[in-house]
């Protein structure tokens, strides 16, 4: 076969553009040097293997908490009734009442008057009881503390124009006994109680009462006579 020198020129200028593309060259007859081989297969690659299916998988059933026991709970009434609150005010239990002594009251048609007799500075007090009701009367007084233990009549001694008392002085009291002082005032009669006091000279005032029981029922009763003026010398 004769060589043609064109046709190796051309191979070889194929062979330097194949190693500058990395083209792939398909060797043709001389006669069909025309249809060469194009640089790269238009035919794309064949894919990579699948890679296995994943199945779906089961999901897991929702999660549900065990319910705890029910704690018994005790009814409300319909109407409930509040805690009274605590008291912040301290509680005083009054006590009862302890019985009273009756007041003394006077007594009907029966009147008092004083008289006083001075021997030196003795002064003698009479206490004068006239019963104008239709009945005798008795008259007891037990006798007090602080007048010297004296049962009857009961006296107040004021100096003129002080007023200031002479007798009976104040927390000046004595532990006496415990008899009583009676007189009985007849039908239109008195019953005369009397005491002695010691003065020194001036002007007095006296004021006197009977107080104690009288009556047959024992009554409390207070007997008051007109205050009196006295001088002691």
């Amino acid at each position: 076969m004769k060589s043609d020198p064109m046709h190796h020129l051309r191979l070889v200028t194929l062979l330097g553009l194949s190693a500058l593309t990395g083209a792939a060259l398909i060797w043709t007859a001389p006669g069909a040097l025309a249809q060469t081989t194009s640089p790269a297969s238009s035919t794309p690659a064949p894919l990579p293997p699948a890679p296995d299916e994943i199945l779906p998988t089961t999901p897991a059933a929702p999660f549900s908490p065990t319910p705890a026991s029910p704690v018994p709970v005790s009814p409300v009434p319909a109407n409930p009734v509040a805690p009274a609150p605590p008291s912040s005010t301290p509680v005083f239990v009054t006590p009862a009442p302890l019985p009273t002594t009756p007041l003394p009251t006077t007594l009907e048609r029966v009147s008092a008057s004083l008289k006083a007799v001075q021997a030196g500075t003795d002064l003698t007090l009479n206490l004068t009881l006239l019963n104008g009701q239709a009945n005798a009367l008795a008259f007891s007084a037990g006798r007090d503390s602080s007048q010297n233990c004296a049962a009857a009549p009961l006296l107040r001694v004021l100096k003129v124009g002080t007023r200031e008392v002479v007798y009976p002085l104040a927390g000046e009291k004595r532990i006496c006994t415990q008899e009583l002082s009676i007189k009985t005032a007849p039908l239109g009669g008195s019953a005369v109680f009397g005491r002695t006091l010691k003065l020194a000279p001036g002007e007095y005032v006296v004021e006197s009462w009977f107080q104690g029981f009288a009556g047959p029922m024992n009554m409390r009763v207070r007997l008051s006579a007109p205050p009196l003026r006295i001088s002691v010398k």
